[in-house]
């Protein structure tokens, strides 16, 4: 199965496309011409294989939480490339992917497979807020505590509730200092959702038949408050995502 995904929920952007033998990705850096960017890395992608849009048999995208522009800009290019393609969809949250990248990560590393994996997620959403959720399972299969928003200070309460025995993303800046000692989890800073971890789930999805139409495709933003006057995000120091 041949499945195109595009991630451009945060800083850093990518598009990834499934093959026999694993997943071809391009990365780039979001700044300005988001959307330029990821079709011109679609048609190099699909160049660089030898495929047509009519052999790709699903798109999927990076649903969010995460930056709002991003987000449409990924919703919007792949509704477009669906619909030309009269395939289906699958949205993937980006919490979730990166959870899954985090749990991959540790179990290549680990002598026990098979072990438990639960990740706490958790990124930068501005405005001294935190995108947070908690997933368990090799490939985050079930979703433990939904997509939310946070502060900082709320973090040690809900490591402490969940027990993850993973902490994945850039919000790990924010609140790692306020943790208690005793807390023990693998932490991964740096790491961030990208397309090879949307294209991988998404791969899961379209076998078990979840899938939607693309006109059913939305992003998916947590933040109710979409935009804030210039007045608003000032206190806060930072942009809307």
């Amino acid at each position: 199965m041949r499945i195109l995904a595009i991630e451009t929920s945060a800083e850093q952007c990518s598009v990834a496309l499934t093959h026999t033998t694993g997943v071809a990705q391009h990365r780039w850096a979001a700044a300005g011409r988001v959307s330029e960017n990821a079709l011109a890395l679609v048609a190099q992608l699909l160049a660089e294989q030898s495929i047509d849009l009519g052999q790709v048999n699903a798109f999927a995208f990076g649903s969010g939480p995460g930056a709002f522009t991003g987000l449409r800009v990924a919703c919007a290019l792949v509704q477009g490339l669906a619909f030309g393609a009269d395939r289906p969809v699958i949205a993937i949250g980006s919490l979730r992917a990166l959870a899954h990248g985090a749990a991959r990560s540790l179990l290549r590393a680990s002598e026990d497979p098979a072990s438990p994996v639960r990740v706490l997620a958790a990124t930068d959403a501005r405005m001294g807020q935190i995108y947070w959720a908690v997933y368990e399972g090799q490939v985050a299969e079930r979703t433990l505590a939904e997509p939310a928003l946070a502060v900082r200070d709320e973090m040690a309460d809900h490591f402490a509730r969940w027990r993850p025995n993973i902490v994945v993303g850039d919000a790990l800046r924010m609140f790692e200092p306020a943790w208690p000692a005793r807390f023990q989890a693998s932490r991964m800073p740096h790491l961030v959702a990208d397309a090879s971890m949307v294209a991988e789930l998404a791969r899961i999805e379209l076998a078990a038949g979840r899938t939607i139409a693309p006109r059913d495709a939305a992003p998916e933003y947590v933040r109710n408050r979409v935009a804030l006057t210039v007045a608003q995000r000032a206190p806060a120091g930072g942009t809307v995502r």
